[in-house]
């Protein structure tokens, strides 16, 4: 058995050499999907100076001679979206701006109308301004060529607002990697519907392992479930390297019974098997392969939390470093309450993090614990890594952390 370390370095390196296309796509449907480029600014923002708030454009050498209240003539009207070429601030005047409008050379700074005084075609001023007072400035929030985004960055919501105030209309993409699941199994029934048999189960991974790798911004393809019959294990590999998948997963049959086809099947295919066994619970049996067209191959076991495990931190492992994206980063968090384990096995357990007043965070590792308990899932938001070496775990000792879903 390998490392649960060494797994993910051989993903990595295997992930790296698979072939990832690119595609522009319009901004509006751009969220979840991943930069295949560099994205800079290609205009200042603001693009002009502005005023922040409706008043009057002033400048404040008139404030400079008197603590009196200052008396300027109103000269002109500037709103916004309006053109204001040749609009100048002369000796003893003042502009009329409302918010967004542009500012006539000259002026320094911008007095709000509620702390002004209309007298006619003149304007009274109490108070003397500060520089800058109320004005956006052409490039205070982007400077043209300013990076926005990299290439490896997921697109989010909060992603949208500045990339449309560029005036960016499309982004350059990695292609959504075309994704095979394939269920295995005699005992699992597809329709849940369906009631079930003495010795059925309902194939609770083929709607997870969908949604989830849907969340993932992949295209996913379910495959019929594969009944404990080499032969259509076989066919399923062979169109799946003639559809050209770019990752198959298949959840069962991967360990050493007598009904666990997918080693042999896949060395029988001409693939070349990676790695089988890891130092891992849950998931000790994982298998990853290459088969011959390159595409890779995870074989995860078929205990629901397993097969979620492998999914979690295998399959998307592959697909960050495929579409280049940054390794993920851990949270830290500290024990809530202490949990019997023995070196030897990195653990992935089920946990729920607590956010407190001062900052800090904390963790509570769930009953239940088991691979085939599925109910911990309504509660769980977190899953809580604890690396082989490491003995039972304490209350109040640090652990990482990761989310359901990959950020």
């Amino acid at each position: 058995m390998i490392t649960y370390i060494q797994a993910l370095q051989i993903i990595k390196d295997s992930a790296s050499r698979m072939g990832t296309e690119t595609e522009r796509i319009a901004l509006a449907d751009a969220v979840g999907r991943v930069c295949a480029e560099d994205v800079s600014a290609g205009l200042d923002v603001q693009p002009f100076d502005n005023s922040a708030m409706d008043g009057f454009a002033v400048r404040l050498a008139e404030f400079s001679a008197t603590a009196t209240p200052v008396r300027l003539k109103k000269v002109g009207v500037m709103g916004a979206g309006r053109v204001c070429e040749g609009a100048v601030l002369e000796d003893g005047c003042c502009w009329h701006v409302m918010t967004g409008a542009p500012l006539p050379v000259g002026t320094e700074a911008i007095v709000p109308i509620e702390n002004a005084t209309l007298d006619g075609d003149f304007v009274v001023f109490s108070e003397k301004p500060a520089a800058g007072q109320h004005i956006r400035y052409a490039g205070e929030d982007f400077k043209k060529g300013a990076r926005v985004l990299s290439a490896g960055d997921r697109v989010s919501v909060e992603n949208i607002l500045p990339l449309a105030t560029l005036g960016i209309a499309d982004l350059a993409v990695y292609k959504k990697p075309r994704v095979l699941f394939i269920p295995t199994g005699d005992e699992i029934v597809d329709d849940l519907r369906k009631d079930l048999r003495s010795g059925e189960i309902y194939n609770a991974n083929r709607f997870y392992a969908f949604s989830f790798l849907t969340a993932c911004g992949v295209d996913v393809t379910i495959h019929d479930t594969i009944r404990d019959d080499p032969k259509r294990f076989a066919a399923a590999l062979r169109m799946a390297e003639n559809e050209k998948y770019d990752v198959i997963v298949s959840s069962g049959a991967v360990s050493a019974g007598s009904f666990d086809f997918v080693r042999e099947g896949l060395e029988k295919s001409g693939a070349r098997i990676l790695y089988h066994k890891i130092k891992l619970k849950p998931g000790k049996p994982n298998l990853l392969a290459e088969l011959a067209a390159g595409a890779l191959y995870f074989g995860l076991p078929g205990n629901p939390v397993a097969t979620a495990v492998g999914l979690r931190f295998f399959v998307t492992e592959a697909l960050r470093v495929s579409r280049k994206q940054k390794s993920e980063l851990p949270v830290y968090a500290r024990v809530m309450n202490a949990f019997s384990k023995k070196p030897g096995l990195h653990m992935v357990l089920k946990g729920k993090l607590e956010y407190w007043e001062d900052g800090s965070i904390t963790v509570d590792i769930l009953d239940g614990q088991e691979s085939f308990r599925v109910s911990p899932f309504l509660s769980m938001d977190c899953w809580i890594h604890v690396p082989e070496d490491r003995g039972a775990i304490k209350s109040g000792e640090v652990v990482e952390v990761y989310p359901l879903l990959p950020g």
